[in-house]
This record gives structure tokens, C-alpha cells and sequence, in this order.
């Protein structure tokens, strides 16, 4: 599978997308910022918002309840942590947690909403697709690139602190 990512290069996915990221096989944009011993995080592949952040599992598992227990606290404590150096920096005053089990490796998307995404969509959750095509194809600025590069650099720094 062909996917284009974030800085428009396209990338060939040659089994799960979610296992290359964590063994780093495919690069994203501004590196793993958090790797932990079950999860990493990560800017969106993708997506050129600030502050998309996925939080991926190390094993591949499928659903939320196939967690362990230290998986599970981990997990929760990666959220936490994330949301708290992402609200205390002012990236986003708000998030939509986001957890979806069609994809065969587990992982969970923190999405802001920014102003310019209520501005122009209303509510955030309800206009997910729209505002991604939006990020795709208006977003990828040199000024947007720069200011998701300074929010990742962020994040690592804060992480490294945190644990």
C-alpha cells in the first residue's frame, strides 16, 4: 500500500502501518517523541495539524480490552501526560480522544480543536473527515511544518522529563 505522508512523499506501507512506525521503518515527521515499553507516540503520519497526536502499541493487538494490565496503565498514563504538556503549552485548549479497533494494530488518536477547525466546521468530532481533507490540502505550509516540528521537539523534551 501507497500512503502519502504528512510532508507529501509517498511511502510504502509493506504490512501494518502501525508496526513499521514503532520499528521504525517508516520515518514520521518529527520523530517517535515519546517510546515507551508498550506504546510510542507520534505526530499524525498523515495529517499536518499541530498537536495530532497518535499514541500506537508496540504489540500488535487489535482491541482496547486485548490489553494487559501494565499495558492498560501505561496507556493511561501516556494520555494523561500527553494532553497535560499539550494543554500547559497552549497547543490546544481542547481534545477529542480518539480510539478505533478497525485497524488491525491498536492505537489512539488525540485530536485538538483548534480555533480555525470550529471556526470553519463547528464541532470537531462530528466533522472529522471534512477538517482532515481540509489539513491536507490547505496545511501543508512551511509555517505549519515549523510550528508541528516545534510542538514535536516540545513534546520529547517534556516526556523526558516526565519518565
Amino acid at each position: 500500500m501507497i500512503l502519502t505522508n504528512l510532508q507529501g512523499k509517498e511511502v510504502e506501507i509493506k504490512n501494518c502501518m502501525g508496526c513499521e512506525i514503532v520499528n521504525g521503518s517508516i520515518d514520521v515527521f518529527g520523530g517517535i517523541l515519546y517510546n515507551g515499553s508498550y506504546f510510542t507516540v507520534a505526530q499524525d503520519f498523515e495529517l499536518p495539524i499541530d498537536g495530532f497526536i497518535i499514541i500506537t502499541s508496540k504489540r500488535h493487538v487489535k482491541k482496547f480490552v486485548d490489553l494487559t494490565k501494565d499495558e492498560q496503565m501505561e496507556l493511561t498514563a501516556v494520555v494523561h501526560k500527553a494532553l497535560k504538556i499539550l494543554e500547559e503549552n497552549n497547543i490546544a485548549e481542547e481534545y477529542n480522544i480518539i480510539l478505533e479497533e478497525k485497524s488491525s494494530h491498536f492505537h489512539l488518536w488525540l485530536m485538538p480543536c483548534h480555533s480555525w477547525m470550529k471556526e470553519k466546521f463547528g464541532r470537531v468530532l462530528k466533522n472529522i473527515k471534512p477538517i482532515q481533507e481540509y489539513a491536507i490540502k490547505n496545511m501543508k505550509t512551511q509555517e505549519n511544518f515549523e510550528k508541528i516540528k516545534n510542538t514535536c521537539e516540545l513534546i520529547k523534551k517534556e516526556f523526558k522529563k516526565l519518565f
